[in-house]
């Protein structure tokens, strides 16, 4: 082998590499919600396209059935802080049931929302 065709060979794989790294796709449907959150950490006034950018992940996530874990449970916790329980529970519902390994965390929160105990069974 030449050393020009060594090199090539070389930058060929290197090409191949980055490439492969570039064309990564997630299992999950994410949408915006990353630099969303990023942007309402950095700026609390931009509550409401953060939760937007939730809901659109999450319309998005149930058309394809790739639903980011924790998104339903992150928009539930913005309804419950808006006062809406009954969609937060709707939402804690679900994650659960597309999550179960989120249920003993979930149902802490749900029987919280509820006015329940601090203390729940957890299901296995």
């Amino acid at each position: 082998m030449t050393r020009h065709s060594r090199a090539a060979a070389g930058l060929a794989a290197v090409a191949l590499m980055l490439g492969a790294c570039a064309t990564t796709t997630s299992r999950f449907e994410w949408g915006g919600y990353e630099a969303a959150l990023y942007g309402y950490a950095k700026k609390p006034e931009l509550r409401p396209q953060y939760r937007e950018a939730l809901e659109k992940a999450i319309d998005r996530g149930r058309r394809t059935n790739r639903i980011a874990p924790g998104l339903l449970a992150e928009l539930g916790f913005i309804c419950l802080e808006d006062g809406d329980a009954t969609t937060a529970l709707a939402l804690f519902e679900e994650e659960m049931r597309l999550f179960p390994e989120s249920r003993s965390f979930l149902q802490g929160v749900a029987a919280r929302a509820k006015g329940g105990s601090q203390k729940t069974e957890v299901a296995s």
